[in-house]
């Protein structure tokens, strides 16, 4: 009977490290990625793509980020390229971004990740589409090897 009474005092004890480690991930889960694999052939000039978030807190604030990939062999001084970001109503605006890349030694590949917008909110729950396309003075890009957006609830 003793012993019974010892695992159920115990108990609430083994819980509490769980319930902690999914207070801590919940935060995570109040981030949005969505990454478009570009051609291995590269990035035509002309060739867009398109990367959708569904979002529905239209009161929340959030952090909105440009992430993508790289290959180290072809790593370019900075990147250019536009963003259209279009509302789920349809209305859009047109951006254009020019980011510093600084290669780091002894990788195949550059991971980036530009802050675009801090503190948006956006104005209407659904799917929120941002289009990118290259800005750059070479018809084919070649050493793209991802594009993408990574959105993060503001605390």
């Amino acid at each position: 009977m003793k012993s019974i009474k010892i695992a159920n005092s115990v108990t609430p004890v083994l819980f509490l490290p769980f319930l902690l480690l999914f207070a801590a991930c919940s935060d995570e889960l109040q981030s949005y990625a969505s990454i478009q694999k570009i051609d291995k052939n590269g990035w035509p000039q002309q060739q867009e793509y398109t990367c959708i978030v569904l979002l529905n807190d239209s009161l929340s604030l959030y952090q909105v980020d440009i992430t993508g990939r790289v290959k180290q062999s072809h790593l370019p001084d900075s990147l250019s390229f536009m963003v259209e970001v279009t509302a789920p109503s349809g209305r859009s605006f047109c951006d254009t971004l020019s980011f510093t890349v600084t290669p780091t030694r002894n990788r195949f590949w550059e991971d980036f990740r530009f802050p675009y917008c801090s503190r948006v909110r956006f104005s209407e729950p659904g799917a929120w589409r941002f289009s990118f396309m290259q800005n750059m003075d070479v018809v084919n890009l070649t050493g793209i090897m991802s594009i993408g957006v990574y959105i993060k609830k503001m605390q």
